[in-house]
């Protein structure tokens, strides 16, 4: 029989209310242990180590020393950030009578992520034991503390929501998801609310984007001896923790597009000087829509931008299919068309595969007309594209602008974010990847971006063109179809 270790009773020796006060008390403990968030080890990985038998902060998840102001955390998805921010709120709570005001882009969110996330919410990292008081609310959400301390949930719809309160420290979350008109006010606003702490600071919580507020925040902290502590990391750093199918499922998914770069990368995408899209236009909330969400659709075009040539070096052909609808939800509000970019796609095709790969787009997504460019000799293409199905409906257009000027115009749909891609990010990628980076130089400068020449074929002919009406060959007003 080996010798128990000391310190620990016997059980021989106490009473079964001992023995179960006993028990309780390193059940007590064990759970203290496992709330605790970061050692002192530098560099830490945040894995299990000596003195930390659990998963706990990597040395990037730590709040930073000095004296900063704000925190500014732009990270990958799964990265931890939202646990990170639950944690900092924690450690300033330890001081009695500590007001915290904690903002996210609505009030539901700001109670179901940043207070009863069940892994990463305040209500998780914070020990039952210290909580007086929980009041969930539609508007304020507010979690009180046995020390006198208080945490105040705000939705970021409008900078009023935090008028007249006064606090000592802040927490927003997923900063770049707000409405991109306010987002700017309300950070103003919650910084007027901390002019009379002793230590004010926030800390920002967010995927990036390149919205004007938060690049503000991130040109700040790249300043030296900046007062803005920036942090940035991918999701891979935080893999021990996630998912391997769901990792596997997200790079499948989102690796290689400009989406996953922002996403899972952590990477602020910068606008080429010059390029007519910006790369918030693909940020707006209601940009990315599944297929099922799509409304009726009053048209829908295929645009191809024909390759001139077909040797192995020759520019692509391109194809483009768009629609167009009066979303429902806008009927009394914003009364303007909405198109919806419904497919994308370019490769090396002959002439007469080309007609067919337009007739097969035309059947597939039940289109009014193919719209052709006939410029530098592609005159023949409609009689090519009669030949190979008689059925299609098409119209002719010649270029009588430049790129740049055709674009223009339909870069300023986008821009009144009237616009909408259809489905997963990537079939988009390349489409999206020209459009950030054209900026209308000679062909001996830049390529030609063939997608995004049909792309502005279609939306010219839904929104920019006459009437298809007024068209030879015009394709049959099918809005009572039902077409989805």
């Amino acid at each position: 029989m080996t010798d128990r270790p000391t310190g620990l009773p016997d059980p021989a020796g106490i009473s079964d209310a001992q023995l179960h006060a006993e028990i309780t008390a390193l059940i007590e403990a064990d759970a203290r242990a496992a709330r605790r968030w970061s050692c002192d080890r530098p560099d830490c990985d945040g894995l299990p180590h000596e003195g930390w038998l659990h998963h706990h902060a990597r040395a990037t998840q730590r709040l930073p020393e000095g004296g900063w102001a704000a925190w500014l955390m732009l990270t990958g998805r799964g990265w931890g950030k939202t646990k990170s921010a639950a944690e900092a709120v924690r450690d300033w709570t330890t001081a009695p009578g500590t007001m915290i005001a904690v903002v996210a882009k609505n009030a539901t969110l700001v109670k179901e992520i940043c207070f009863e996330s069940p892994k990463s919410g305040l209500l998780a990292v914070i020990p039952p034991e210290d909580i007086r008081r929980y009041n969930p609310g539609n508007g304020l959400t507010i979690l009180r503390l046995k020390n006198g301390s208080a945490i105040y949930g705000f939705g970021a719809e409008t900078p009023d929501n935090l008028r007249g309160f006064a606090f000592d420290k802040g927490w927003l979350d997923e900063y770049a998801a707000w409405n991109r008109h306010t987002a700017q006010s309300v950070y103003d606003m919650l910084w007027f609310c901390l002019r009379e702490a002793p230590s004010p600071q926030v800390v920002i919580s967010t995927t990036p984007k390149p919205l004007p507020h938060v690049k503000r925040l991130v040109e700040r902290g790249r300043r030296a001896n900046s007062s803005v502590v920036l942090t940035t990391g991918r999701t891979e750093d935080n893999r021990a923790n996630l998912s391997d199918a769901a990792l596997a499922e997200l790079d499948s998914e989102y690796g290689g597009t400009r989406l996953g770069s922002q996403e899972l990368d952590g990477v602020l995408l910068e606008d080429v000087e010059g390029a007519l899209w910006k790369q918030w236009m693909f940020e707006v909330e209601g940009f990315r829509v599944a297929r099922h969400a799509v409304p009726p659709l009053e048209r829908v075009v295929v645009a191809v931008d024909p390759a001139v040539t077909t040797t192995d070096s020759a520019d692509f052909t391109a194809f483009t299919v768009a629609g167009r609808s009066y979303p429902l939800e806008q009927m009394y509000g914003d009364r303007r068309p909405r198109g919806y970019v419904l497919h994308a796609e370019q490769d090396r095709y002959t002439p007469t595969a080309a007609m067919r790969r337009a007739a097969a787009l035309y059947h597939e997504h039940q289109a009014d007309c193919v719209v052709i460019e006939a410029n530098n000799g592609g005159e023949y293409l409609p009689a090519l594209l009669t030949e190979v199905d008689p059925t299609v409906q098409w119209r002719i257009v010649h270029a009588t602008r430049n790129k740049r000027a055709r674009a223009a115009p339909v870069a300023m749909l986008y821009e009144q974010s009237r616009i909408t891609h259809v489905g997963p990010p990537r079939p988009f990628t390349a489409l999206e990847e020209q459009m950030t980076t054209y900026v209308g130089a000679s062909e001996h400068e830049e390529k030609s971006p063939d997608l995004l020449d049909s792309c502005v074929w279609a939306l010219t002919d839904l929104f920019l063109a006459h009437s298809v009406s007024d068209v030879p060959n015009q394709a049959a007003d099918r809005r009572l179809t039902g077409r989805r």
